[in-house]
């Protein structure tokens, strides 16, 4: 595949990249995870292990349960992921008595990741291919040096565009 003209065709990870990351520990309970979520407005987050290495990531998906919605979870789905707990998810929490799992029990394990030099438009394609708003930054060894979200990945659009138009 030809690579992309332009500015936008050599941004990298690193470029557009926040290497202020809230992240979560395997072994945080759940409701602990979702409290911290809320405080932030995320809907999720990488999740490391105790040598600061990437194992997973943690969603308001997994929470829910909701991983490949159908039409009928359409709903439920957008909620979840919009960061906000909705009252059926916290109901879900306390009925199943979540609130005693840890991150790792729920968490999406083997997540996407980049290195700082991955393209954007690879960056992009990963979203898209794995359904996701985050992707995380990591060295060679899985420590995490950042996060892409899909605003990132927008504003890193918007701005080039802009830069054209002057």
């Amino acid at each position: 595949m030809k690579k992309m003209p332009g500015r936008l065709g050599s941004l990298q990870a690193r470029d557009v990249m926040c290497p202020e990351v809230l992240v979560l520990s395997e072994s945080m309970l759940l409701e602990e995870a979702t409290k911290l979520l809320k405080s932030h407005k995320h809907s999720g987050a990488p999740v490391v292990n105790s040598h600061g290495k990437l194992v997973g990531t943690f969603s308001l998906r997994d929470l829910t349960g909701v991983k490949n919605p159908k039409k009928s979870d359409t709903q439920s789905y957008k909620e979840a992921d919009s960061g906000i707990i909705t009252a059926e998810a916290m109901a879900h929490i306390i009925e199943s008595k979540i609130e005693r799992e840890t991150v790792s029990q729920r968490m999406t394990r083997n997540p996407p990741s980049v290195t700082e030099n991955a393209s954007l438009i690879d960056v992009a394609r990963l979203m898209c291919s794995f359904h996701t708003h985050r992707i995380p930054v990591t060295t060679a060894s899985s420590e995490l040096t950042g996060i892409i979200t899909t605003m990132d990945v927008l504003a890193a659009l918007v701005h080039t565009a802009d830069e054209l138009n002057e």
